[in-house]
């Protein structure tokens, strides 16, 4: 089996040079020897694990660092082999990024605070090279996997703590499919009822979904001629249909037909012409190609009728399409150095982190508020001049006002929201544009704090209050 598995990497490997294969070959012999001897819970040899890892990140075609580190990642935790070793042999950029992902030692911590203490090492690591937290949620994804061996009680936790914090890294990170297994694999242990009901309306409507592309995938096909390059439809992954659900959406909407083009204009020119063959819905069109909320999500989605029925359209280029399949590893190409790693780091995760652990007094505190503000679904807001500030949602005018400028924060009286005056602490809406109302002296008030849900909204007024 292992062997098998061993062949299986160096088969996918093939993206990668020469010499980076066989870098690749001598960590996984490495990597073999440390685990010597070791067995995973389900009686398979240790080895199977970072073998597994590593296949996970070759599905998205990862950098070299990534699959060396992800074949080290238990090693300095598991065996007497130190970060020095590692360091010498695979040099300085893997030695970090394996030391990020190494825990600390549990002592004396209770349960809950070593995870929060963990993670709070994690995230930190992770604004220096963002690869470890990349690293972390494909070593997640296959304990998911095979988290059937675990009892219930460790069952349920783990799978909550899942869905909660990792997939939505996972999410933000345009690691995908990660994303959508990891939460449909949380949610078939969490409500196993629901988790199959869902999946059996999804079947039940796809047939019908199918035929409804086969009506107008001739017709798009023929308006489009060379300009349409694929035609597919998709279905929104499990939980998220789940979500939906919940939220009242039509089943309808759990389904979308996919255009793809060859270049990034053309996406527009696809817009027209499904516009001309079909009634498009009212306020149903959105544009994520001009107004970017994720830089691995660019996209064109509208809504029309067709046979009275409502049906989603993505249109996507070919070069957007294959950034949203590769996520992050279309953005690490090889050759970057440590400081470009950084800044994309910082760029990815953005100030959160930092700001956080400014302001909380525990690991455990930290955890709470970094989950809220790094892996909350996030808003979109404007300003009248249709500038884009992106909020985590459940986020307020005194939220979006900090994150504007701090200074015209502080001279905040009130605030118009979609033409109506709303108070500062009326929480925002995705889409919604915003005009600060400001007065000649400073607003700031000790009940803002309340009302504040960013780390960079509370440390400001915190600083101000003290001033």
């Amino acid at each position: 089996m292992i062997n098998a598995l061993k062949a299986r990497l160096i088969q996918k490997s093939n993206y990668l040079t020469q010499s980076e294969i066989e870098l690749l070959e001598k960590a996984i012999i490495f990597a073999e020897k440390a685990h010597h001897g070791q067995k995973r819970a389900t009686g398979e040899p240790y080895i199977t694990h970072p073998l597994a890892v590593c296949e996970i990140l070759l599905e998205y075609k990862a950098d070299i660092t990534s699959l060396i580190s992800a074949l080290l990642h238990d090693v300095v935790e598991d065996t007497d082999i130190s970060i020095h070793e590692i360091q010498l042999n695979f040099g300085k950029q893997v030695s970090t990024i394996v030391e990020g992902l190494t825990k600390v030692e549990k002592g004396l911590l209770e349960k809950e605070e070593y995870s929060a203490v963990n993670t709070e090492k994690l995230l930190t690591a992770s604004i220096i090279d963002i690869r470890v937290a990349v690293i972390k949620i494909a070593d997640r994804l296959h304990n998911m996997r095979t988290l059937s061996i675990k009892k219930v009680e460790k069952k349920i936790p783990y799978a909550n703590e899942t869905i909660i914090f990792f997939a939505p890294l996972a999410e933000r990170l345009g690691l995908y499919k990660i994303q959508d297994e990891l939460e449909a694999l949380s949610f078939s242990y969490l409500n196993p009822p629901k988790s199959n009901t869902v999946q059996k309306l999804i079947n039940n409507y796809a047939k019908k979904f199918n035929d409804i592309f086969l009506i107008c995938s001739d017709k798009l096909q023929k308006e489009g001629n060379s300009l349409v390059i694929d035609l597919d439809w998709g279905k929104e992954p499990l939980y998220r249909s789940y979500c939906l659900l919940l939220e009242e959406h039509a089943i309808s909407d759990l389904f979308s037909i996919k255009v793809i083009t060859n270049l990034p204009l053309h996406c527009y020119t696809a817009l027209g012409i499904i516009h001309n063959l079909y009634t498009p819905i009212e306020d149903q069109l959105m544009d994520n190609i001009a107004i970017v909320k994720s830089p691995f999500l660019k996209h064109l989605k509208t809504k029309v009728l067709i046979d009275n029925i409502e049906v989603n359209f993505i249109i996507q280029s070919e070069y957007y399409k294959n950034l949203n399949d590769t996520g992050v590893f279309a953005l690490l190409k090889s050759g970057l150095s440590s400081s470009e790693i950084t800044n994309l780091s910082r760029n990815l995760l953005g100030d959160s982190i930092h700001t956080v652990k400014s302001i909380s007094n525990s690991p455990i505190e930290f955890y709470d508020l970094i989950a809220f503000e790094l892996l909350q679904r996030v808003i979109t807001v404007y300003t009248p001049k249709m500038d884009v500030i992106s909020l985590p949602k459940g986020s307020t005018i005194i939220d979006f006002a900090f994150s504007l400028n701090s200074q015209l924060a502080r001279c905040m009286s009130a605030a118009i929201v979609n033409g109506k005056r709303r108070p500062v602490y009326k929480v925002l809406n995705d889409m919604d544009i915003v005009e600060i109302v400001t007065t000649n002296k400073e607003m700031v008030k000790s009940d803002w704090l309340i009302h504040a849900q960013t780390s960079k909204a509370i440390k400001e007024i915190n600083e101000f209050l003290k001033m």
